[in-house]
């Protein structure tokens, strides 16, 4: 005879508490039963509860949760960076001063260290300054804008 019930374990993890379930399903008919459940409540020290009752409604905990949330973002934001460098650099459409400012090697994709290199800024090693990478198109985006836009240019 083929047993057809099985157990799930269900857990509510929260950030002052545990909540759990353990339920019976009969994989025929789809009906569960609860077999038993429960709470476990994490106290608070007395600290945070006169902090709560004087009107502090954000717990240590939440704040920990928020600096996760931020930290987690920042990861994300450097992976793709990391990604997108990497992807670039295989089309060969990375500038050559920008390239040499990424380790591909150990690294894949994240900066040299101690660096953060600027796409549309060079370093002159001669004037030891950095110049404007794309002057030339610059220059002929301000003659447009003074032949069809004068206005702009009266003072």
């Amino acid at each position: 005879m083929e047993n057809n019930n099985k157990k799930i374990l269900g857990l509510d993890l929260g950030t002052n508490s545990i909540g759990w379930a353990l339920i019976n399903q009969n994989t025929e008919t789809q009906k569960k039963e609860i077999i038993k459940l429960g709470a476990r409540i994490i106290p608070m020290s007395e600290d945070i509860l006169g902090k709560f009752d004087s009107g502090v409604t954000e717990s240590d905990t939440a704040a920990r949760t928020g600096f996760r949330g931020v930290r987690r973002l920042r990861e994300r934001h450097l992976l793709r960076r990391e990604r997108l460098h990497r992807v670039l650099n295989i089309l060969n459409f990375l500038p050559e001063h920008y390239t040499k400012q990424i380790d591909f090697e150990k690294r894949l994709g994240q900066y040299v260290k101690e660096s953060e290199p600027k796409i549309a800024y060079r370093y002159n090693e001669e004037l030891k300054t950095f110049e404007f990478v794309y002057k030339k198109a610059f220059n002929e985006m301000v003659d447009d804008f003074k032949k069809f836009q004068p206005e702009l240019f009266e003072n």
